[in-house]
């Protein structure tokens, strides 16, 4: 079921509210994904709309340089992605979102590029 949800990095710079549907999550295999190991929810981007700290998001490109995955310039979390697969979605930190035990989820293993 399609909900709203508030997310924020660890130091509360970004704050952002996203729309998606908690009972389809996702864990990719490729490169970053796997550092990082987090459980991530999808949303349209229409869905997902900053609130605050724009300016404070870094963005970071590889590969194909297709996806765009973002962190807080100050504390380092990462918050969501443009998909690479899907660009007019986005991957969600499900841990930076309120309300929501990303280790009560069962999400999906997705393959992405071992790159």
């Amino acid at each position: 079921m399609m909900k709203s949800y508030n997310g924020s990095c660890h130091c509360g710079t970004v704050r952002f509210e996203v729309v998606t549907d908690t009972n389809h999550s996702v864990i990719c295999n490729c490169s970053i994904c796997k550092r990082r190991n987090t459980v991530m929810l999808r949303c349209n981007e229409q869905d997902l709309r900053i609130i605050s700290g724009r300016d404070e998001l870094t963005l970071y490109r590889f590969n194909t340089m297709v996806a765009e995955h973002y962190f807080c310039q100050k504390c380092g979390i990462y918050t969501f992605h443009k998909m690479r697969k899907a660009p007019d979605k986005y991957a969600v930190n499900a841990g930076c979102l309120e309300g929501v035990d990303p280790y009560g989820l069962q999400p999906a293993s997705i393959r992405g590029s071992a790159k």
